[in-house]
């Protein structure tokens, strides 16, 4: 096979150039094989699934929507958490000013401040 020092047979060279054919025909027909599954496969598994010899795949759409609830729930529970707790620190500092303010009624003494802040804290 051109400038090669090693002087080869007719024989062999038909024989490599035999077993290079082969190989080249064996890939094609692998290429080819697997060009024509991935063409024909969408409309195989149609036909099996209407005859019922395969399941139809499964909408994945339910994991969607359960996904979205799920993360609303979650979002609920956290914003009702949060407003609990707002308006809890805001009735606190409401009911403080109330104890402080001296213009409608007795004269509050820190200690029944400090009795009612720990009262409304330990709630």
């Amino acid at each position: 096979m051109g400038f090669s020092r090693n002087t080869t047979t007719s024989a062999q060279e038909v024989k490599d150039n035999l077993s290079q054919g082969a190989t080249y025909l064996r890939n094609a027909g692998a290429a080819a094989a697997r060009g024509t599954r991935d063409a024909a496969a969408p409309r195989v598994n149609v036909v099996l699934a209407k005859v019922g010899l395969r399941k139809a795949p499964a909408p994945k759409w339910p994991w969607v929507v359960g996904a979205i609830g799920a993360g609303i729930a979650v979002g609920g529970a956290v914003a009702y958490l949060w407003y609990r707790q707002r308006t809890e620190t805001i009735g606190e500092a409401l009911l403080a000013d109330e104890m402080l303010d001296d213009t409608d009624g007795p004269h509050v003494t820190d200690a029944q401040i400090t009795d009612e802040l720990v009262d409304s804290v330990t709630r």
